[in-house]
């Protein structure tokens, strides 16, 4: 069997019959009636003539294709080919597969760099024309400005010339061709679109003689268009590409949408027209190829090795797999395994048309990736985005998703809809189906108080909990008055028996914006979980929320968690927060988008997302965006006050023996000898100091040998602070300039700080006294800034360990 039969692939429906619109008339394939007088090409192996190029992938590896036509490579343009903060690599490819046939070693496609560029002009005729391809997609994009995502195009669409073979939102795929004068297009209906995760053959003919543009799928006719016999094709005179839109629109002043995202194969364009039987042959040449006669399964998995050697990607803090990453969300403990799920864009590192991701572990520490749980679907609840929520058991004792269902046909675009396992018995639980209808709607005569309107169009990111027989939910939003000036963000609360049908029970809580500026005018993420009882029995809780600001100012924005601690009862709904002051839960600037679960051991836990605050072009170079931080489990302390720590599992990390190791009372300076052997940037350090005469002590971190780089991580016995001072912080690629100092309240343990400090690269997340922490990151300049030194003469180290840490993915 040759390179050009090797080439691997997944199953897929056959084709059906669909109807298109064209110029705003229904015209059925059926009805572009009568046998076609042009000339006819088959698709397959069995009739090559009138082939103007044919690409077969068959290279397998480096970063040119060959036209097998013209015999000319092809430059393949992939991010990693020049890398920016890791060694360069080649595009990616499925591996050489013999049972796959044709479709052995595709060329993958990552959805935002990766595309083929075609300079040379072909020889094409005007009077018909044929595109075709084997395609495997990871997903379907936005749309964004109403333009495919090219699988072939060459094409200047406002001037009618050229040709486009692209697919649109929900897998609608389309075959359009420029006449001078007109545009032909033919587009199927959703009964043909394609599937995410499974190879299909498209093929789009231009057929004037024959009166039709005609759309093939597996072999099969699907769509037609009708096309005047006078109608010529009209060459475009610019480059050729595959898998990028020949003008596609910029996302973030950086990144071209309008993008394929998946495995493409078998390229071929030819100067004559195609029939339906010459199809069906061609297509069965194909299958033949195969083995078993089967379209094969592609491998679509987003590989984490593609990050190998970024410096600044972390290792044991989750990530996700590819791109970009916002809040993990929907915790939540079933069978011994937790499930994480989390806002992720499959094309790209940046935020645009939004799916859950998912992973699993059975420690917390370790995960496993899963595919996508739920993605934007024609037809559903959600056609426009499934953005945050949470995870609960139904009544049954099943999962059940409770998720932000984006619809952009509906004001507001915003509501509560719910999704279910396919296979509650499947430990994983993979495969998700979206109850038919949304659960929780906002409606604009909310009673949020006297005088007060809640803020309509803000409704997201439900949290959802159980007690007794009922279910709570909460949901983030606003409150305004009645002439509309911002009175704060407010979490709405709702009652349920059977996580379908909800009773509004009005505000938990309510904001002051006035007061308070940093807590925004909306509240996000509402997180709100128990963490004991108090002298008199009463259940003490924690509310959490993510502050927006759509009135500004966004200097606050992503920035920020805050809570308070108080008594609810659930039986007459009532919730009484200690105050009305909010506390910062992390002094640093990058700890935002809490989620939350009581786990099995009945720990209240805590995800959120660790921002990045990188350029956007940082983003495209590295090809991933955001992470989270660790899991962390909430307490209630003496004082009443909430305290935090990283869960207990974070040790299962430590990579062997501690590197050093202080048991007995050492002066800094001694303590520092015993630490000048240890450098590195995945690092467990855990350390207690007594402040003896000194008034600021603590360690800095990623040091290089003339400190010239470092963060230190201080506390400051005047001020009574615990804080991370970043002046000297390395911010290769990060935002802003100076990053200053970050602090708050801490009261010591006696004279005690009590430390634990986590480095991953360029997350930097510290713990002190179980109270309070601080997440920030580091990106360093210097290769060199990897050492740790303690500081504060008149202080005293009483312990001090440092392990290397292993990765997240075991």
């Amino acid at each position: 069997m040759t390179d050009a039969q090797r080439k691997t692939a997944r199953s897929t429906t056959l084709g059906r019959r669909a109807f298109v619109a064209v110029t705003g008339a229904l015209v059925g394939s059926a009805a572009i009636g009568g046998v076609a007088r042009g000339a006819r090409i088959g698709l397959g192996t069995q009739q090559q003539d009138g082939l103007a190029a044919h690409w077969d992938f068959g290279e397998g590896q480096g970063t040119s294709t060959t036209d097998q036509v013209s015999g000319q490579a092809n430059p393949i343009a992939y991010v990693f080919t020049n890398a920016v903060y890791k060694p360069s690599s080649d595009p990616l490819w499925e591996p050489q597969d013999a049972d796959a046939g044709k479709l052995s070693a595709a060329l993958l496609f990552d959805g935002y760099s990766t595309y083929v560029t075609r300079e040379a002009q072909l020889e094409l005729g005007t009077e018909a024309l044929t595109v075709e391809a084997w395609v495997a997609p990871r997903g379907f994009e936005w749309g964004d400005a109403g333009k495919e995502s090219a699988i072939v195009n060459k094409q200047e669409r406002t001037a009618n010339l050229g040709f486009s073979l692209g697919v649109g939102r929900h897998g609608r795929w389309f075959f359009g061709v420029g006449a001078g004068n007109a545009w032909y297009q033919a587009t199927v209906e959703q009964s043909a679109v394609l599937m995410p995760g499974a190879w299909a053959h498209v093929a789009g003919t231009f057929d004037p003689a024959g009166g039709a543009v005609r759309l093939y799928l597996n072999g099969e006719e699907v769509a037609a268009a009708p096309v005047p016999p006078e109608a010529r094709f009209a060459p475009a005179g610019v480059p050729l590409l595959i898998g990028r839109h020949n003008l596609p629109e910029i996302i973030n002043g950086v990144f071209a949408v309008n993008m394929f995202a998946g495995l493409i194969d078998e390229v071929k364009i030819s100067g004559q027209a195609l029939t339906a039987s010459d199809a069906a042959a061609a297509h069965q040449a194909d299958l033949d190829t195969f083995a078993g006669g089967t379209i094969p399964v592609p491998d679509l998995t987003m590989e984490r090795s593609r990050y190998d050697g970024d410096r600044y990607r972390p290792g044991y803090h989750f990530t996700a797999p590819n791109h970009w990453m916002n809040e993990p969300h929907a915790p939540i403990e079933v069978g011994g395994r937790y499930h994480l799920f989390y806002q992720h864009n499959i094309h790209g590192p940046y935020w645009h048309n939004i799916s859950w991701g998912h992973a699993v572990s059975e420690d917390l520490v370790h995960w496993r990736d899963l595919p996508i749980a739920l993605r934007p679907t024609a037809g559903s609840v959600a056609p426009d985005g499934v953005w945050s929520g949470d995870a609960v058991l139904d009544p049954d004792g099943n999962p059940a998703l409770l998720f932000t269902a984006g619809n952009d046909a509906q004001t507001p675009n915003q509501a509560v809809g719910l999704a279910r396992p396919a296979d509650p018995d499947d430990p994983d639980l993979i495969e998700w189906e979206m109850h038919p209808t949304l659960v929780t709607q906002q409606t604009r005569d909310l009673d949020v108080g006297a005088g007060r309107q809640v803020r309509f169009g803000d409704f997201r990111d439900p949290f959802d909990w159980k007690e007794g027989d009922t279910y709570f939910q909460l949901v983030g939003s606003g409150v305004r008055t009645t002439d509309g000036a911002s009175v704060g963000g407010t979490v709405l609360m709702y009652t349920s028996q059977d996580l379908e049908n909800w009773t509004y029970a009005g505000p938990l809580m309510t904001g002051d914006v006035a007061a308070y500026p940093r807590t925004g005018q909306v509240w996000e993420l509402p997180v709100f979980l128990p963490i004991g009882e108090d002298s008199e029995g009463r259940q003490r809780n924690a509310l959490l929320i993510n502050p927006a600001f759509p009135e500004g100012p966004a200097e606050y924005a992503s920035r920020y968690v805050y809570y308070w601690v108080g008594t609810w009862d659930a039986q007459t709904l009532t919730w009484t927060p200690d105050t009305d002051e909010p506390r910062l839960l992390d002094y640093g600037d990058h700890f935002t988008g809490p989620s939350g679960l009581v786990d099995s051991s009945e720990r209240s836990l805590v995800f959120t997302i660790a921002q990045d605050r990188r350029t956007e072009q940082a983003h495209f170079d590295a090809g991933w965006a955001h992470n989270a931080g660790l899991p962390v489990e909430l307490t209630m302390r003496p004082d009443g006050d909430l305290g935090v720590r990283p869960v207990v599992e974070a040790e299962q990390l430590h990579d062997g023996e501690p590197l050093v190791e202080i048991t007995e009372s050492l002066g800094v300076a001694q303590a520092n000898e015993r630490l000048s052997g240890v450098s590195g940037d995945m690092l467990h350090v855990r350390m207690t100091m007594a402040r003896g005469t000194t008034d600021r002590f603590g360690i800095d971190v990623l040091r290089s040998p003339g400190a010239e780089e470092y963060t230190r991580l201080f506390y400051d016995n005047g001020s009574g602070e615990f804080g991370v001072d970043r002046t000297l912080t390395g911010n290769n690629s990060g935002l802003g300039g100076q990053l200053g100092v970050h602090s708050g309240p801490l009261s010591l343990d006696g004279d005690r700080l009590v430390l634990d400090v986590f480095l991953d690269r360029s997350m930097v997340e510290a713990y002190a006294n179980g109270h309070k922490s601080i997440t920030t990151r580091a990106y360093s300049n210097r290769d060199d800034a990897l050492g740790l030194r303690i500081f504060g003469d008149g202080a005293t180290v009483e312990s001090l360990r440092v392990w290397r840490m292993g990765e997240m993915t075991s």
